[in-house]
């Protein structure tokens, strides 16, 4: 009897198998740069795939999107205020630099338009117009959110000045430790990002529930320099040269803040906290109610005209949508910001807010260094919100940037006393003074309206699971459409 012989694939045939299929899901991925004809990088150009999916580019140019789901002749479109936009279909659109024309308008140059109106005028029919354009209730917004966040350390300083109980060779290892503390604060650079993609519910202004689909943290524990890290650390040297099994007294110069600290105790309750659902939808929330249009907005240069002084600086399109260009600048000591606003000449919609801090302007501020020895202050504030007009004729917000830069100064002198035995206690002064930075993007997927009931019936998680990877992973993110990280973020790797 013949045998029958079973046909065997090569490794060679399974190789170019693979390629083929890896080639396949790559070209659903474009990836590219959005710039100016001089080759500078657009931010925030928006790319649109259809009429519901797109991103846009981050401070970089750079954007990545999928094309999956999407027939070779649908459109794409490359847009941006001030520039031409640049169309194509599915299959010219790939991986590549995209270059936009500038699109030159002068005041005094003659266009067509049947108002004839002065910069006061076009901010009262923005305000007039705001209920009419903006839908703010009642809305399921899937988004992506992005935080970035560490400290700009400028002088650090803890040392022991009276202890009890201690030997030299033991004051020399705590004191060893807290200047390895000093030098990571004042001289790394490492950063926190924590990204995550979800739907944030709103009923009203008082009622919102989020949903997480997926979150990331990369943080390096141990060059990171966020607050959290910071205040962990200071608590791990404390428990590493203290008796664990003891309690304390703590004091700071005449307050006592705690008479039964056990160092045993673990650290549940800071983690409880970090992963509570409320922290992340603080990054969406806030935002969002920042660079509305309602008493909690920021946008007083919007709603308050009477606080600053405008000037209609030029006129500009986006697309066949005429924009007028409006700069404003405090006229009164309450006002605190200065920037541009893009306003459609059609809808009198706001389409775009930059703004920044006006020279000598601060936030929120205290100062009680000779009282408490504590400072803070909001030394600088800079955002900017993006809005696009939907099918149901409303505007909603597509981006929003909002960069916070925080001096800090704290020095204070700490006791800790066991309360077995009061003679044995260890006194140090502490003192760290920098900037806190923190800077939150949200995305803005889509929208899509809601009723009360299905605000009632949605579930919010309490807690937030995170992956942690420790390296930038650009296949994290490979089934959801969100923001191109900036290349610092790319480069992320935890130390070894």
């Amino acid at each position: 009897m013949s045998k029958v012989s079973t046909p065997k694939i090569s490794l060679t045939l399974l190789l170019f198998v693979g390629i083929l299929f890896n080639q396949h899901l790559n070209a659903q991925i474009v990836s590219g740069r959005v710039l100016t004809e001089v080759r500078s990088p657009i931010s925030f150009a928006t790319i649109q795939i259809g009429e519901h999916h797109g991103t846009i580019s981050n401070e970089e140019g750079n954007f990545s999107i999928s094309t999956v789901g999407f027939n070779s002749k649908d459109s794409v479109y490359i847009s941006c205020l001030g520039f031409e936009k640049l169309g194509m279909v599915v299959e010219e659109f790939s991986s590549k630099d995209y270059i936009l024309k500038e699109q030159v308008n002068e005041l005094s140059e003659v266009f067509l338009t049947n108002r004839k109106l002065t910069v006061d005028s076009i901010l009262y029919y923005v305000n007039k117009n705001l209920s009419k354009n903006y839908k703010t209730d009642l809305l399921d917004y899937e988004v992506f959110s992005r935080k970035t966040e560490f400290i700009k350390g400028k002088d650090v300083n803890f040392e022991i000045d009276k202890s009890t109980g201690f030997s030299k060779k033991q004051l020399k290892a705590f004191n060893q430790d807290f200047n390895e503390l000093e030098t990571a604060l004042v001289n790394n650079k490492s950063k926190q990002y924590t990204d995550f993609v979800g739907h944030l519910l709103i009923k009203d202004a008082n009622a919102t529930k989020l949903k997480v689909e997926k979150a990331v943290r990369l943080l390096d524990k141990n060059n990171s320099q966020s607050l959290e890290v910071l205040a962990n650390k200071g608590k791990d040297i404390i428990s590493k040269h203290l008796d664990k099994d003891k309690v304390y007294t703590i004091k700071t110069g005449l307050l006592k803040i705690s008479d039964s600290l056990s160092l045993s105790e673990g650290n549940d309750k800071m983690k409880d906290t970090v992963n509570s659902i409320g922290i992340l939808k603080g990054n969406v929330k806030r935002p969002l109610e920042h660079h509305g249009f309602k008493s909690r907005s920021i946008l007083n240069f919007v709603l308050e005209t009477k606080l600053y002084k405008y000037t209609l600086d030029d006129i500009t399109f986006l697309g066949p949508e005429m924009v007028y260009v409006i700069s404003f600048v405090p006229r009164r000591s309450s006002a605190d910001y200065e920037g541009k606003l893009y306003i459609s000449n059609e809808t009198f919609a706001v389409l775009k807010a930059d703004y920044h801090y006006y020279k000598g302007r601060v936030g929120e501020k205290f100062n009680l260094k000779l009282l408490l020895g504590i400072k803070y202050v909001e030394q600088g504030h800079t955002g900017s919100v993006i809005y696009q007009k939907s099918a149901d004729n409303f505007y909603y917000p597509k981006y929003i940037s909002e960069q916070r830069d925080s001096y800090f100064y704290i020095s204070r002198p700490f006791k800790f006393i066991e309360n077995d035995n009061r003679s044995n206690k260890v006194a140090f002064e502490f003192m760290v003074e920098g900037v806190f930075k923190e800077r939150l993007e949200v995305l803005f997927l889509s929208q899509k309206p809601i009723s009360s009931a299905e605000y009632v019936e949605t579930t919010e998680q309490k807690h937030v699971n995170y992956e942690t990877p420790k390296q930038y992973d650009p296949s994290i993110w490979a089934d959801y459409n969100v923001l191109e990280p900036l290349n610092e973020m790319k480069a992320f790797k935890v130390a070894e």
